[in-house]
């Protein structure tokens, strides 16, 4: 592995002040390094251009239903059950149902033209209309849409390359009807709720089945693990935030299986 940042604070600082300076150009070159995950040249040359990030189309998706969800202000239980709703209908579980989770927390904190090039990248055609009719399914969770969450699906739309018209029809199939919007939101349970954490389908029955979910989610996400790989100080406040959430869905599952 290269710490480039420490490589050249290093040759700096051994030209400005000989060995102590080397040392000391060694220390902070590695804390830098460490601090912004830079272990790789193109990576430090990444961050130096700023050149875009380009994400896979799960993770960007979710990241754009995280940034929606997030526009009004806060994020809703309503909206973080249709994101979950979201995740069902693409087959996710497991890790990549984890992976979902982690880019829709994401998404709060993003900015809107940082996901431009992987939505280009990876949403073309029918996937294009598949990613704004998720969307609006999001936005739509609240019963109602804001114009700012409207003017971000029409930017996201115009990237696409589809047209507004097309757009509106596809609103209007994520619209709730009327008779819809005058009953409560359906909630998950809290089985559901467990079982959807862990990437599981809400049929499972089988205790064995949530005991090997939680111990291989567990063991991808825990902090120990991530700081050992030098992970940066964001992605280990979202890895304990994952792991809080797995204890939480499996305490859940053991009290209802084992009762």
């Amino acid at each position: 592995m290269i710490w480039p940042v420490t490589i050249v604070a290093t040759a700096l600082g051994l030209l400005i002040a000989s060995i102590p300076g080397a040392l000391l150009g060694l220390v902070l070159g590695a804390l830098v390094d460490r601090y912004l995950a830079i272990a790789s040249w193109s990576t430090l040359r990444q961050k130096l251009i700023r050149q875009p990030v380009l994400y896979s189309a799960e993770h960007s998706q979710f990241m754009l239903l995280g940034y929606l969800a997030k526009l009004n202000g806060r994020v809703l239980p309503a909206h973080i059950q249709q994101a979950r709703i979201e995740m069902r209908r693409l087959g996710l579980e497991g890790y990549k149902y984890q992976a979902a989770v982690t880019a829709f927390s994401q998404g709060k904190t993003v900015q809107l033209t940082d996901l431009r090039a992987s939505l280009q990248a990876c949403f073309k055609g029918q996937k294009a209309e598949q990613l704004l009719l998720s969307a609006w399914r999001v936005v739509w969770s609240e019963r109602k849409v804001s114009p700012l969450q409207r003017k971000t699906l029409e930017y996201c739309a115009k990237w696409l390359g589809v047209k507004q018209a097309r757009l509106v029809e596809l609103e209007l199939q994520a619209k709730p009807s009327q008779a819809q919007s005058t009953k409560p939101a359906v909630k998950l349970t809290e089985l559901g709720q467990a079982l959807a954490t862990l990437g599981l389908p809400a049929a499972t029955n089988n205790f064995t089945h949530v005991q090997r979910a939680y111990r291989r989610l567990l063991s991808e996400n825990h902090p120990d693990k991530l700081i050992g790989a030098g992970a940066s100080k964001q992605q280990i406040e979202r890895a304990n935030d994952i792991t809080q959430e797995l204890h939480k869905a499996y305490a859940v599952l053991r009290r209802h299986y084992r009762s």
